[in-house]
This record gives structure tokens, sequence and C-alpha cells, in this order.
């Protein structure tokens, strides 16, 4: 035990003092920072390029209402370094003797050469009632997605007014009866020990994506450092027969536990680092209520369930390969499990409770992610599901890194061609 030990503080050691170890984490802070920055900067300073827009109106009365509601939209994005958005430019098109065909094939070759950004059709039969007549938008570009909006919004508005007055209703009044609420959301109202009901709290978008995304990040964050660095550590120790050297004080298994224990260390600590400054900025915020201690500890045991076992199959990984080129086409599929837990936990967090998500929670790759996720959002899963998956995890992690030992104690020796996956079979089975 006492040179695993020692196996494992090495390897913590090796990591954490490395340079690249300690901007990362000061690093990864500082882009999640400046990717919201840009986010925000890029939501404040769309394209503003003016929008061309060929309007053919066979109705005859819609094309005097949209260039208003165009005008008004113009003035609302502002000019100038105020300007918000794109201004709309509507021209509008008489097709006069010529098919619709025709127009549009003109109209087509306008857009080719950049005199148009867009043409619209709205067909004669739009504004009757009994007939379901689409407004036809043609665009070369997939960037006409704010214009469809306004245009599909502008035109609906203008169809429903003139039905509205065609049967005698003033506009104003249905703008008055249809006027919509705002809608705000709680949790739930319980009673307090003294008898009297404690008001629900407001559920915002920290406590509904902030949080969860938070433990989402970090779990994918701490998995990741740690097998990625077990794997290159191994195949760079088979390059320069380290490993040899160490085969002679020690047994592959308990090589095998050290570096997965200092790996597990590093992952702590990351989650640490991280931890604090989570719980600091809630503290900043005056979100208390979001600090659950025994959702950090359920946390904490999957996270080492989930470095160990994906750990020790980038190590087994590694050992089975001579140099980095053998191990890229062998870690895909590993990394495809990293991935897909990463991938699959958003199904989790757009519906917590559905059938899918508690299947997920019991499939052990994607434990830690999903049940971490269910812990972290309301109302959160039954104990007995989360009892469940903890045990199946355990499981298969001990399995798993029995595997990965059997592996290990062959491929660490072994020069050459990389072997296949039933090769890797047959000496789990040694």
């Amino acid at each position: 035990m006492t040179r695993v030990l020692t196996i494992a503080e090495t390897e913590f050691l090796t990591l954490v003092k490395t340079k690249a170890f300690v901007i990362g984490i000061v690093l990864m802070p500082a882009l999640m920072v400046a990717f919201i920055a840009f986010m925000s900067y890029a939501e404040d300073h769309v394209d503003t390029t003016d929008r061309a827009v060929a309007i053919i109106d066979g109705t005859g009365e819609l094309y005097a209402p949209l260039a208003r509601a165009a005008a008004a939209h113009n003035a609302e994005s502002g000019s100038g370094d105020a300007k918000s958005g794109p201004h709309y430019l509507l021209s509008r098109v008489d097709p006069g003797a010529r098919t619709l065909d025709d127009v549009a094939v003109d109209l087509s070759a306008r857009i080719k050469t950049k005199d148009l950004f867009a043409f619209v059709e709205l067909p004669a039969g739009i504004l009757d009632v009994e007939q379901d007549v689409p407004i036809r938008l043609y665009s070369q570009t997939t960037s006409a997605g704010a214009l469809s909006d306004w245009l599909e919004t502008a035109v609906n508005e203008e169809i429903a007014r003139r039905r509205f007055s065609a049967v005698g209703i003033d506009q104003a009044l249905v703008a008055k009866l249809t006027a919509r609420a705002d809608l705000t959301s709680f949790g739930l109202v319980e009673r307090g020990p003294d008898g009297a009901a404690v008001p629900a709290k407001e559920v915002d978008d920290l406590s509904r994506v902030g949080v969860p995304m938070f433990a989402l990040v970090l779990m994918f964050l701490s998995v990741m450092t740690g097998a990625m660095h077990l794997l290159n550590a191994i195949i760079e120790e088979k390059m320069s027969k380290i490993s040899e050297v160490l085969m002679g004080a020690v047994t592959p298994f308990q090589l095998l536990w050290g570096k997965l224990l200092g790996v597990v260390a590093v992952s702590l600590l990351l989650t640490l680092v991280y931890l604090i400054g989570g719980l600091y900025a809630l503290i900043s915020f005056g979100r208390l209520d979001l600090i659950d201690p025994i959702i950090i500890g359920w946390f904490v045991i999957f996270l080492v369930c989930a470095s160990l076992m994906f750990g020790s199959i980038f190590l087994a990984i590694g050992s089975a390969c001579s140099d980095l080129k053998d191990s890229q086409s062998m870690v895909q599929p590993a990394m495809m499990l990293i991935l897909l837990a990463y991938l699959g936990s958003f199904v989790v967090m757009r519906a917590p409770e559905s059938g899918l998500a508690v299947g997920l929670s019991f499939f052990p790759t994607m434990t830690p992610f999903a049940m971490t996720l269910r812990l972290v959002m309301p109302p959160g899963p039954p104990l007995w599901q989360v009892l469940l998956s903890v045990g199946l995890l355990m499981a298969t992690t001990a399995g798993v890194v029995w595997a990965a030992g059997r592996i290990f104690r062959v491929g660490l020796l072994m020069q050459g061609k990389p072997p296949t996956l039933p090769e890797l079979l047959k000496w789990v089975k040694l």
C-alpha cells in the first residue's frame, strides 16, 4: 500500500507542478468569462447591413402597410453607431404582363448580383379567410431568419387588422382584450416551523440553467483532464523504458492503482478550486439557497467513480500502445463514451424526470453526468434511484478497473503493432 501511495503522490505532483496545469486552472474561468462577454457583445452588435427586399403584392393592398411597418422597424433599429439591427428597404415589383415565374427568375438574378437581399411573394388569396395561402420568401442565404420572423409578424398583424375591421370589430379593443400577461416561475410553497406558509422562491436562470451547467462542465473537465494525462503519461513511460524499471519494484496492479489514485487526487483538486470559486459567486449573488452540502457530497462520489472508470480505460489503452500515433485510433471509442455522456446530459437537462433521463442515470458511463444533473435540478431523483445508480456505477467501476489491470499487466511490456479489440479481450481472460 505504501508503494501505491508513493506512486499516487508522484503522479499527483508531476501533473500539478506543470505550467500547463496551473495555467489551465486560471485560463478556463477566464475563457468562460471571455466567452460570455463575447456572446453578449455579439448579441448587441449583430450584422446591421441594410436589406433590400422586393415585394410582389398579389393582393394590391398589403404593400403600403408593410412599408409603414418597415419604416417603424427602421426607426426602432436606430442609425449610425446606435444602430442595433439592419434596415429593411422595401420596393414594390409589378409583374405586369409577365408571369410570376419570369419575375422570380429576374429577381433571383438580382439577388445573385447582390442588388437584392431577398424577395417576397404575397399571393392574392392571402386575405381570404377561407384560404390557407403561405407567404413566400426567397433568399440565397441562411441569414434571412430575422427578416423572415419580422415579415411573418408584420403581414399577419395587418391581415388580422383587416379581418377584424371587415366584421366591424375595433382593433384597439382587440389589442386590449388579447394583451398577454407575463409569467414568473416559482418553486413550491411550504409551511415553516411556526406553521405559517413560507413564500415560494422564484425560479430563475441561475438555478434552472447556471448551476446545472456548472456541475456538468466541472465533471467533464475533471474527468477529461485526468484521463488524457494518464494516456500520455503511460505511453511516454513505455517509450522511455521507465515502465520496465518500475516493474522491478512494484506489480502492474500496484502501478495501475497508484496512477489512478494520483489522477483522482488531481480531479478532486480541480473540483475544489472551481467549487470554491462557484460558492464564492453564489454567496456574492446572495443565493445561499442554491448551496447544498449533500449534493456536493454526491458529486464527489460520482466524480471519483468516473475518474477511476475512465482513467483505467485510458490507462489500459495507453499500455497497449507503443507510441502516441498508435493510440489515436484506439482512444476514439473511449473518447466517444465521454462525449456521449456529456452531450446526452443535455437531454437530461431538458426533462430530468423523463423515462429517458431515468434510464440514462442507470447506464454506468452516463451515470456520473446524468445523475449529477438530476440531483442539481429540482425536485431531484428519489433516494432509491440515487443509491441504485451509485451501486451500479461502483460495481461497473470495479469491473472496469479489474479488466484494465489485466490488460495493463500484459500491454505494459508489449512493443510493436498495437493489439486489436479481440486481442485485448483475450488479455482480460488470461
